[in-house]
């Protein structure tokens, strides 16, 4: 045990948790802790110039990495801005620590300007908040943080710290809690047997894998949707884990999409994994870590509470035990006629997609088949690419772990931050954003983030001058009669250069409007040592 300031003893027990990352915007309430971040080089302070934005760069860090993302803000000001992506953190269960530099507690009768009541702030999106009244309290209070922020189901935590305490002395003494402390939760066996029995007699099985699934799931994943003969999709904005060439993968969860209605019409049982189903249907069975999810919005047949690896593992055991020869062979037969479906439905879109690889501006399948093309081996794809991630995934490959990350939840925006968080915490493989223009101008002051570290990160900006979803989005619900009315949903007049943009913040950039020009252009791009940006004019055909 040893007497240290307590800003001192806050970066040791970073130290002691394994933390090597800390993203933050500070203020004049975080001079303190930067003052004692600046004693412990070891743990890299990672500069942004946005709230939201820092907020995704840990989230990317976190969700990359498998450790926790560490993340420093400025008093309820920057708690405020980065709000939004911290809800989605809490939504897709990435866990955080997020510290707040609260006001001088002397002050606090004065009602200074910048105090604020930052625990309930916290509550909006933690599962967990407190502030540290007492230096006494400050070990108890960030191992629990560090405790509850990695238990199952994971997710993001709160600690007000008051920047008069951080000056004060402390007696340091701390211990961690092991990972291995807390056991991953067994599903109980009854629901196992349960579920097992309903999809043994299902004769159009539907597995939908939501964002919470994690990598190490994927092959137990795979296998149930395999010896079920199931339909395979992922929901609207998760990670692609299931291989894209699966036989009986057909891509992205769509409930407005063409045929998806009356494919989920047909299905007799549907496996939600680590998602909510978005509406009601009779026959949902949902396997999920926390147990808030299951049945939330409407009642499910059937529901496994458990870890999602580890529950599908023994699902595929229960059914592999129950299976008959006549069971096993009609499952392989569904899986036949899945492939043979997926098959037929890919050649139908390659040949709409070669009647457009001429296009001027650029078509989207053009755009993926260059990249696709480019990349090289062990790339790592971050797709914030919105109403053509489906056409990205057609073209590009992820046959490894970890190599296809998009934006989680709802907020636009976070493909260039979280490109970064994931290059930090990756840094021996090469990473390229896909960033729709939209999105790409909430979020482009990250670019001084990247160039600033030198972090050699490529940034593909795909301009079609509009909210494109949106437009898309607006004929799904009111019609094709409607085309031609999307106020609010253009960005031209005058268009957006990124290209500036980029050289403003110190990253090489490019802009390129013709197909055959593109090849070269990434390539280009993509040998620059260092970041770089490339602005694609695309077509903005609906």
């Amino acid at each position: 045990m040893s007497t240290v300031t307590v800003r001192e003893g806050l970066m040791r027990i970073f130290g002691c948790e394994g933390v090597d990352h800390i993203f933050g915007l500070p203020g004049s309430s975080e001079i303190q802790f930067m003052d004692g971040l600046e004693d412990h080089p070891e743990i890299k302070y990672i500069l942004g110039l946005h709230e939201s934005t820092v907020a995704s760069m840990a989230v990317g860090y976190a969700r990359a990495s498998g450790k926790i993302g560490v993340l420093n803000l400025h008093t309820f000001v920057g708690l405020g801005a980065a709000m939004a992506a911290l809800l989605d953190a809490r939504r897709a269960g990435v866990p955080l620590l997020v510290t707040a530099g609260q006001m001088d507690t002397r002050t606090t009768a004065q009602e200074a300007g910048m105090a604020a009541d930052l625990v309930s702030l916290g509550n909006n999106f933690a599962k967990w908040s407190a502030e540290v009244s007492s230096a006494d309290d400050l070990a108890l209070i960030m191992r629990r943080a560090f405790k509850v922020a990695l238990q199952p189901p994971t997710g993001p935590v709160f600690v007000s710290i008051p920047q008069n305490l951080l000056a004060e002395s402390m007696e340091f003494t701390y211990e961690p809690n092991l990972p291995s402390s807390f056991s991953t939760k067994r599903p109980d066996r009854e629901s196992i047997e349960r579920v097992a029995e309903r999809l043994l007699g299902a004769q159009k099985p539907l597995v939908l894998v939501g964002a919470t699934v994690l990598p190490d799931a994927i092959p137990e994943v795979i296998k149930l949707v395999e010896i079920t003969g199931a339909y395979a999709f992922i929901t609207g904005m998760s990670d692609v884990g299931f291989p894209v060439n699966h036989p009986q993968f057909m891509g992205t969860f769509t409930p407005g999409g063409a045929g998806m209605k009356a494919l989920l019409d047909s299905a007799d049982a549907t496996v939600s994994l680590g998602a909510a189903f978005p509406f009601e249907k009779d026959n949902v069975i949902q396997i999920d870590s926390d147990p808030w999810q299951i049945g939330k919005n409407w009642p499910v047949a059937a529901g496994i509470e458990g870890d999602i690896g580890l529950s599908v593992a023994e699902l595929n055991l229960a059914i592999e035990a129950k299976s008959s020869d006549e069971t096993r062979l009609t499952a392989c037969t569904r899986a036949e006629n899945i492939a043979a479906e997926k098959g037929a439905q890919e050649v139908i879109l390659k040949d709409e997609d070669e009647k457009t690889m001429d296009n001027i501006p650029i078509s989207a399948p053009r755009l993926a088949m260059e990249i696709a093309n480019a990349c090289q081996p062990g790339t790592i794809i971050v797709d914030e690419s919105w109403s053509y991630s489906n056409i990205m995934q057609r073209y590009i490959r992820f046959p490894e772990k970890k190599s296809y990350f998009r934006g989680r939840g709802v907020s636009i925006g976070q493909g260039i931050p979280i490109s970064i968080g994931i290059n930090l915490a990756i840094p021996d493989r090469p990473v390229v954003a896909l960033v729709g223009d939209g999105s790409a101008i909430w979020s482009c002051q990250s670019l001084w983030t990247a160039a600033h570290y030198g972090l050699p990160i490529k940034f593909v900006i795909i301009a079609n001058s509009s909210y494109r979803l949106l437009k898309v989005n607006k004929i799904r619900q009111m019609g094709a009669g409607t085309g031609g009315r999307f106020l609010g949903m253009g960005l031209g007049s005058p268009d957006i250069d990124f290209c500036q943009l980029a050289q403003a913040v110190g990253v090489r950039s490019h802009r390129v409007e013709r197909p055959d020009e593109l090849g070269k252009a990434l390539a280009s791009t993509f040998a620059i040592d260092g970041p770089a940006l490339l602005e694609v004019a695309v077509d903005d055909a609906l």
